[in-house]
């Protein structure tokens, strides 16, 4: 229970990253072969596989998106009695971004994060509307 306790707060700790948009510190916790997938038929959706292509999107969601808030509303762990740190987590956000051409957004969603030994693994990305989401993209 204890591990399930430390990945909560980890997932707390990511957000405010996030927050503070710092996209190295943000990788920290990621493995060399993470995986992130992001929703909806925009130019930057799809799968994105190894810690440099991760890090090319968050670059690009930083310059898109200069003003951001995330906030973690509730953390689920599939199994609070894992051992080493390994996972599996859905952590419901809402968002608010302001992008680069002035316009305010707010979305919420879900991630579904896979951790292994503290290190994310694989974070699959829903939100709720998508068609918002395509907007703020300027898509």
């Amino acid at each position: 229970m204890v591990g399930a306790v430390i990945l909560k707060t980890m997932m707390g700790s990511g957000t405010d990253v996030m927050n503070q948009r710092d996209v190295e510190k943000l990788l920290s916790h990621w493995s060399d072969n993470a995986v992130l997938i992001f929703p909806g038929s925009m130019s930057v959706s799809g799968r994105m596989e190894g810690k440099e292509a991760i890090k090319t999107f968050f670059n690009k969601y930083m310059e898109q998106f200069p003003e951001l808030e995330f906030k973690v509303t509730n953390t689920y762990i599939k199994d609070i009695f894992a051992v080493g740190l390994s996972n599996t987590l859905a952590v419901e956000f809402e968002c608010a971004v302001t992008n680069k051409d002035g316009e305010t957004f707010e979305n919420s969603g879900v991630s579904v994060i896979k951790v292994k030994r503290r290190k994310v693994v694989q974070i699959q990305d829903y939100y709720f509307d998508t068609e918002m989401l395509k907007k703020a993209w300027g898509e």
